[in-house]
């Protein structure tokens, strides 16, 4: 296997070497799905052991070598695999949920904050273990926040739409409030991370009360309550 000096998502595809027959594709997405599993469940990379990876997945040590250089590739990988499967689940939810094309700001808003939590919620025990090697050097959080940026393209135009009809801007404001979306964005995902990093405290990712704590701090940096 070459080593690359790509970063991010361009490094995670070329450290893998695709099976070419459907049984070792099979064990691949196998030792995918238990890696996943087994870093979900303890937020922690040093925890996890090849063997612990190729004995729930039913494969062998051997099978894993051929398709990883290392336990940092194979981790890379399954880290790209669900920020990919991320950004499929948004599109599909932008297509077919009514508030994303609803031209109304408050619920745009709303539905960028429920996908966010939702996110943070399926996966944190692999955000929890990216966040803990970040200052390693490897480039894992380089591909969630590539992800992120592809997020941004998706959601933060529509919210822009909306703000902009409401207080019935010029076209000339439209990037002062797109800058003003991410800067939002960015306070609603500070406080997701260290929530991740910190848990528990007085808001965690389970309680009942962050969805609307974070929806109504989200809207107030935007100034759509109360209206």
């Amino acid at each position: 296997m070459t080593r690359t000096q790509a970063s991010g998502r361009a490094a995670v595809e070329s450290a893998l070497v695709l099976p070419r027959q459907a049984r070792s594709q099979i064990g691949l997405e196998k030792m995918l799905q238990a890696g996943r599993e087994l870093i979900e469940a303890s937020g922690n990379l040093d925890d996890l052991s090849i063997t612990d990876i190729v004995e729930r997945s039913g494969t062998s040590i051997g099978a894993f070598y051929r398709r990883f250089d290392s336990k940092d590739t194979f981790f890379d990988v399954v880290i790209d695999r669900v920020m990919t499967e991320s950004l499929d689940h948004l599109r599909n939810m932008m297509g077919k949920q009514p508030e994303w094309r609803s031209g109304d700001a408050r619920l745009v808003a709303d539905a960028i904050v429920d996908m966010y939590l939702q996110s943070f919620r399926r996966n944190r025990g692999l955000y929890h273990a990216s966040l803990l090697r970040v200052s390693r050097p490897r480039a894992t959080w380089d591909v969630v926040k590539e992800a992120n940026r592809d997020v941004l393209a998706l959601i933060v135009p529509p919210l822009a739409a909306a703000i902009t009809k409401e207080r019935r801007a010029q076209k000339a404001d439209a990037e002062p409030i797109e800058f003003e979306i991410q800067v939002a964005l960015q306070l609603i995902l500070g406080m997701l991370v260290n929530i991740v990093l910190n848990d528990p405290g007085p808001l965690t990712l389970t309680s009942r009360r962050l969805g609307p704590w974070l929806k109504t701090q989200f809207q107030r940096c935007l100034i759509l309550t109360g209206s």
